[in-house]
């Protein structure tokens, strides 16, 4: 868990990158790299937001639940 931000960060960076790529590419570059580089890189940073999100939520329950039983 220690690396989700930095991989968050990264991966958006890279999105944004293939994002900008791809408005300046031609069709045929979009259509057979950009496009599935720039669906991956979106899917990777769904996945890490969605378990970053996941563990903020984990770890607050567990400090609310440590709090209930002091």
């Amino acid at each position: 868990m220690q690396y989700v931000g930095m991989t968050f960060i990264v991966a958006f960076l890279a999105l944004v990158w293939f994002a900008d790529l791809f408005m300046r590419a031609p069709l045929g570059i979009k259509l057979l790299f950009l496009s599935p580089l720039l669906w991956a890189t979106a899917k990777l940073l769904w996945a890490v937001y969605k378990r970053l999100a996941w563990e903020i939520k984990r770890r607050r329950r567990a400090a609310r639940n440590q709090r209930v039983a002091d």
